[in-house]
C-alpha cells in the first residue's frame, strides 16, 4: 500500500473513533428549503467542519449530494425547528440581509450556536428572522445580491470552526 493511501485509512479510522467528541458544539438549522441538492451540500460542509447536529423541516434531501457523508451525521428531522433548536439550548443565529444584521466578520460566535439558514429564493421571512437571537450577514460587494445557500452556509460554518476549534 502506498504512504497516502495508508495516511488516509489511517485518518479515517481515527476520525471515526473519535467523531463525536470532536464534534463542534453548533447545528445548521434548515425551517425550509427548495432544492434539495444543497440540503446535501450543507451536509457534506457540516461534515467537513464536524458540526454537532443538522436540523430539517422535512426529510428530502439529496444523499448524492453529500458525497457519502449523510451516514456519519447527525440529521435531526422535525417540524418545528425552532422549538427544536430551543429545546436544545441553542443560541440562534439568522444568517441574513436584514436591518438587524452585522457583517459575519464582525460577529463573535456564541458557543452552542444553531445558524439558520433561509429559503433559497425568499430567504427567511421576517417572523423567522425576529424569533432569532442574532442575525449576521455576509458582505458582498458586486453586483449578485446574494449567494446560493449552500455556498452562504459554508462561509459561515468556516467562520464559526475558526472562532472555535482548538
Amino acid at each position: 500500500m502506498n504512504k497516502a493511501l495508508k495516511f488516509w485509512n489511517e485518518r479515517r479510522i481515527q476520525l471515526k473513533e473519535n467523531l463525536e467528541q470532536n464534534r463542534l458544539p453548533c447545528c445548521v438549522a434548515i425551517p425550509e428549503s427548495k432544492f434539495i441538492e444543497n440540503v446535501g451540500g450543507i451536509i457534506r460542509t457540516a461534515n467537513a467542519f464536524l458540526i454537532k447536529e443538522i436540523v430539517l423541516d422535512h426529510g428530502v434531501y439529496n444523499k448524492a449530494a453529500t458525497a457519502g457523508t449523510a451516514k456519519w451525521e447527525n440529521i435531526e428531522i422535525t417540524q418545528d425547528v425552532f422549538g427544536y433548536v430551543k429545546e436544545q439550548g441553542y443560541k440562534s443565529v439568522a444568517l441574513e440581509q436584514h436591518p438587524r444584521s452585522v457583517p459575519i466578520w464582525d460577529f463573535e460566535f456564541p458557543d452552542n450556536t444553531a445558524i439558520f439558514i433561509g429559503h433559497e429564493v425568499h430567504g427567511m421571512n421576517d417572523e423567522m428572522v425576529e424569533k432569532c437571537d442574532y442575525v449576521i450577514e455576509i458582505p458582498q460587494f458586486g453586483l449578485v445580491e446574494s449567494l446560493n445557500v449552500a455556498t452562504a452556509t459554508s462561509i459561515a460554518l468556516y467562520e464559526y470552526s475558526r472562532q472555535h476549534r482548538k
